[in-house]
């Protein structure tokens, strides 16, 4: 439906958005979890491998960061992705311009409760997972 409505490009309709979504996600998440984690090794462990539920706090609260510092942009994706977005708006500039004209700031963190139910579940599990690989693989050096 969308290629015979819109075209080819109709399928990337929102792609910058989601590009820069899922950038700042990882970035933010990463640097979160990094920091969290040092703060913790620092404090409480002299080992860099931390127990699996250490990990699964630091991951999330990595999640809960990452889901407030990046709500707007998910907000925007969601908006840019909607069967709508061609008729509303030219571009995702002009998007989040009207949503906060439109709908007010407080609108960018719409949908803030699901997300971190799930972000803060995946980051936990995420990370422990990761720091367990980590674990293997320096056992097998």
């Amino acid at each position: 439906m969308i290629i015979k409505e819109e075209g080819l490009a109709g399928i990337y309709r929102g792609v910058s958005a989601v590009i820069l979504r899922q950038g700042a996600n990882s970035a933010v998440r990463l640097t979160a979890y990094d920091l969290i984690k040092e703060r913790i090794v620092n404090n409480y462990y002299k080992s860099q491998l931390l127990p699996w539920y250490m990990s699964f706090m630091a991951g999330s609260m990595a999640g809960i960061i990452t889901v407030y510092t990046t709500m707007p942009l998910d907000v925007l994706k969601t908006r840019m992705q909607s069967l709508d977005a061609k008729k509303l708006y030219r571009n995702s500039f002009h998007c989040f311009v009207r949503i906060v004209k439109e709908d007010g700031i407080f609108a960018l963190w719409k949908g803030t409760t699901p997300r971190l139910g799930r972000l803060i579940f995946s980051g936990g599990i995420v990370f422990t997972v990761y720091e367990k690989v980590l674990g293997i693989l320096k056992y097998m050096s």
